[in-house]
């Protein structure tokens, strides 16, 4: 061997080292089973490495977002489920009661009679009789109401002149000197009950069964408005998910634990629950700065109807619309269809059924008057108006900001008065209507607690009304794949719910069967139907509510059929999706694993092979390094 150049040193030390390369690579390629520690490694398959783990990225992405997704709709499916059980053990409760069981819960107010004993006409003269609200007179002449008793000489002649003034009714009877009558149909303000010489007939009253049977139907309704605030109020992932966005307080707002607590509130005569989705649903506050003083009062001595008048004109109204040719275009007034229709598109959008608004201004002319919203067109236009609020004239007008539409608290709200720091005032009234003005509201309340007072103008008091719903309107999207998303607007505001809420108080709420005694001093008159009235409204409430055959198609989430029915199209589109992944995923890792990994044995096997050449070429390294000229010329 000669001694070796620089030239033959260096290339036996890179051929040394190509091999110690091969070594270190069949090592990693063995023990890990790829082909390469970096890209580079990979040749021209770099390139489609990289864009297949891209690929693998993206949709395990949207696989770990698919579980979270997943596991609120299967939340919000798991409340469904619970809210639909228990509306329908309810809904064939009150079936059953509607029907032959409601005579359980009735009192059985029939049996009233009066029989005049007294054949001295003067002691019945002055005196009253109310019968289903209209009072009637005796007196010794024929006006008005009176009952003429001007030549009655007995007992017989006071029956004959009663029978001849009151409307016909097959319930009532006149035999000799006895009136026989539906005990609830007479007031029991009535003076004539304490004649002497009347005898008035006893009502029946609710036995212990009686009484059961309605505790128990009230129950179970407070239970199922319970269970529908506890569904309605879900909480997963770190949000709620019926509060169309908002996440960080419960979306219904229900501060009642007990059926007690309820009813006190709602107390079925003076407060009822709200009848209407707008009353339920509505956020409306009006304070002193609004209104000036208020002055209470109480629209007669015997009654549980009242005024609060403000000191302000129009101090009850917000301003909503004012009629432009921008906002409304030309304003059209029709009597017949009771309806205002404007020209531009969506200019009534803002009003529900059930709200209160009051016209004003110059060019309304006669039409300036508070009316309750029927109904709005679904391209906001056209606004019919209760029948008991009719539009007073036809009349089309181009309006130059002197048509003015302004709201006010819906009819059946109930308003808390908030801040008055008066113990003996109610602590809530409910709204009956507005004056035309918009000052002058119009409200039912306790009339042991709503005394005639003026309160004067201040900062600490309020009225306001305040909706369950506390949550948003957002509907959101979700996506769960790169050309796929999900929807998610159900809300627990949304008409499916809310007819469930209103249907559930209604029975829930005190005198849900008026046991009061019609001989007795009470206000109005005793309505022996109001518990099959109440419990026949609210089956009709919760059967819409569960399914409405499409009746309210252009409403969104209108019964809990279609609520469902998104809630699980969302969920089966989750799992195609999410099981289509799982496709994708396992084919782009089995690409790319086609294409980075190696076989270890065979990995192993070069590995001995590189070792030996290594080893080989450290031998001959060193032997070449071992000569020297000297050991040479030797």
């Amino acid at each position: 061997m000669r001694v070796p150049t620089y030239a033959t040193y260096m290339n036996m030390a890179n051929a040394t080292i190509k091999n110690k390369n091969m070594v270190d690579l069949y090592s990693f390629q063995s023990i890990t089973g790829l082909k390469s520690m970096n890209y580079s490694g990979y040749g021209m398959s770099a390139s489609s490495i990289v864009s297949l783990e891209a690929s693998l990225g993206v949709t395990n992405t949207f696989m770990e977002n698919n579980k979270i997704t997943n596991v609120e709709i299967k939340t919000m499916n798991t409340s469904m489920d619970a809210i639909q059980k228990a509306i329908n053990d309810f809904k064939s409760t009150l079936t059953n009661a509607s029907g032959m069981d409601l005579d359980k819960i009735t009192p059985d107010y029939t049996g009233g009679e009066i029989s005049f004993t007294n054949n001295n006409t003067a002691d019945y003269l002055g005196k009253t009789i109310t019968v289903n609200g209209t009072q009637y007179t005796f007196a010794n002449d024929g006006t008005g109401n009176n009952i003429d008793i001007s030549g009655a000489a007995n007992a017989q002649d006071v029956m004959a002149a009663l029978k001849n003034k009151l409307p016909a009714n097959v319930d009532f009877k006149f035999e000799d000197n006895k009136f026989s009558f539906p005990l609830y149909t007479i007031d029991g303000t009535s003076s004539v009950l304490n004649v002497d010489g009347v005898k008035t007939g006893e009502p029946h009253t609710m036995s212990g069964d009686q009484y059961r049977e309605m505790q128990q139907l009230q129950a179970q309704a407070f239970s199922a408005l319970k269970m529908l605030v506890d569904s309605l109020n879900t909480f997963a992932n770190g949000k709620y998910l019926f509060g169309g966005g908002v996440s960080n307080e419960p979306p219904v707002n229900f501060p009642f634990k007990t059926l007690d607590e309820f009813q006190a509130y709602y107390d079925g005569m003076n407060i009822k629950y709200p009848s209407n989705a707008s009353a339920d649903l509505s956020n409306f506050s009006i304070n002193a700065e609004n209104t000036g003083d208020i002055s209470l009062k109480l629209n007669g001595s015997n009654t549980n109807q009242g005024t609060i008048t403000a000191a302000k004109d129009g101090g009850f109204l917000k301003p909503a619309i004012t009629a432009n040719a921008k906002t409304t275009g030309k304003v059209t007034f029709n009597s017949d269809k009771n309806t205002v229709n404007a020209t531009e598109y969506g200019a009534f959008n803002t009003f529900s059924p059930g709200d209160t608004v009051v016209m004003g201004g110059d060019a309304a002319g006669a039409n300036a008057k508070a009316y309750i919203v029927k109904s709005v067109s679904a391209d906001g236009k056209t606004v019919t108006f209760e029948e008991s609020t009719p539009v007073m004239t036809d009349d089309v007008i181009t309006p130059d900001n002197d048509v003015t539409f302004s709201k006010s608290f819906p009819v059946g709200s109930v308003i808390n008065m908030n801040g008055f720091g008066n113990s003996n005032l109610a602590g809530q009234v409910q709204v009956t209507g507005i004056s035309d003005d918009g000052t002058e509201l119009y409200v039912t309340v306790d009339p042991a607690r709503f005394p005639d007072m003026t309160i004067p103008a201040s900062s600490s008091w309020s009225l306001s009304n305040e909706s369950y719903y506390h949550g948003g309107d957002l509907s959101s999207e979700k996506r769960i794949s790169e050309n796929q998303s999900l929807t998610f607007d159900v809300n627990a505001n949304d008409p499916a719910f809310e007819k469930l809420f209103r249907a559930l108080g209604s029975i829930a709420q005190g005198n849900l069967v008026d046991t009061r005694n019609p001989a007795d001093e009470m206000i109005g008159t005793i309505n022996q139907e109001s518990a099959l009235d109440r419990i026949n409204e609210a089956l009709d409430l919760v059967s819409d509510a569960l399914f409405n055959a499409g009746q309210n198609s252009t409403v969104k989430n209108a019964d809990i059929y279609t609520v469902s029915a998104k809630i699980n199209a969302n969920y089966v589109v989750l799992n195609q999706t999410t099981e289509n992944q799982t496709n994708i995923a396992a084919n782009l890792q089995n690409n790319i694993t086609s294409l980075k990994n190696v076989d270890k044995t065979e990995a192993g096997v070069k590995l001995l092979l590189a070792s030996q050449n290594l080893e080989a070429s450290y031998a001959v390294l060193q032997q070449a390094m071992s000569l020297s000229l000297l050991n040479y010329l030797k």
